[in-house]
């Protein structure tokens, strides 16, 4: 689960999806390409009264969270996670955090509901949908507007 990946644990590593990134020449922030949409089951908004697992983007908060989670279940890529978090974030790194994406089951599927409690902090019921079962998390997701994009900065 999302939650326990971004302070470290010890769930297996099998293999890692790659993920391009390239570092701004002004700040040295990691600038992710995300992948054309195929499917979106909801727009970016900031708040979303339908479960999405589109690919989100950096034109918002609830954009950032949607892409940070696509990177994760779809995607499956630390590094492409972490691109989508604020360098000083409590986010762990690319590699610590991809043995948490290898260790989900195969077939796992997501989708997130987001919540604006203030311009920057949303509250966020994911469902984490695997082969044995379906499991809700909530938690609150700090973001942060760098340059333009959004970032994910804190999970609790």
């Amino acid at each position: 689960m999302w939650g326990k990946s971004l302070t470290g644990g010890d769930e297996p590593a099998n293999t890692a999806a790659a993920a391009t990134t390239t570092a701004s020449e002004d700040d040295g922030l990691p600038i992710l390409d995300l992948p054309t949409a195929t499917t979106t089951t909801a727009a970016s908004s900031e708040v979303d009264d339908e479960c999405r697992a589109d690919r989100g983007d950096q034109n918002s908060g609830a954009g950032v969270i949607a892409a940070w989670n696509h990177a994760y279940y779809v995607q499956r890529s630390g590094a492409a996670a972490r691109a989508l978090a604020t360098p000083n974030s409590s986010v762990v790194p690319a590699d610590q955090l991809q043995p948490f994406i290898d260790g989900l089951p195969v077939g796992t599927n997501y989708c997130i509901r987001t919540k604006a409690l203030s311009d920057d902090v949303y509250l966020v019921d994911l469902s984490e949908m695997r082969p044995e079962g379906v499991q809700r998390i909530t938690q609150t997701v700090t973001t942060k507007k760098i340059d333009g994009k959004w970032f994910v900065d804190v999970f609790n």
